[in-house]
């Protein structure tokens, strides 16, 4: 009977031995931080609704918060710069009503156009581009973009 219990008690503490090095394994392996997601920049371009213009458009960082809005202008038909311009982007999210944002844009010079904005929310939203020439007319382009949460 002693040599049984003691393959019994062996057997055991072999036993608990392989669980506890199985859970601390296991639960270690859960707690590896992820990286962090990184964002790329939203670009496109865009002729505006008339074909006047030709609108290079971009969002950096595109993620919620603070972010760069960038607009470029150019003729359509000759490529020239549009430098003279008042410039707006108004934002609207798809998948929510939370309103739409108006942001003005800041002339840098040679038909490029800039300004900080925050998009409040993630997910799908349209941002409509705004162009006001000298001579009052309203150029409009509309674009879609996914922002990550």
């Amino acid at each position: 009977m002693t040599l049984i219990h003691r393959l019994l008690t062996r057997m055991g503490s072999l036993l608990l031995i392989v669980t506890v090095a199985l859970l601390a394994a296991c639960s270690s392996a859960g707690n590896t931080p992820s990286p962090p997601t990184a964002t790329a920049a939203f670009h496109t371009i865009q002729k505006t609704t008339d074909g006047q213009f030709v609108v290079q458009f971009s969002v950096t960082p595109n993620r919620l918060g603070l972010n760069v809005f960038t607009v470029v202008v150019e003729d359509a038909s000759g490529g020239k710069p549009a430098p003279k311009m008042q410039t707006q982007l108004s934002t609207t999210m798809l998948d929510m009503d939370m309103g739409t944002d108006q942001v003005d844009l800041q002339p840098n010079g040679h038909g490029q156009y800039s300004a900080q904005g925050t998009l409040s929310m993630g997910g799908h939203g349209e941002i409509r581009i705004l162009l006001r020439t000298t001579d009052a007319t309203l150029h409009e382009a509309s674009v879609t973009l996914d922002t990550p949460t």
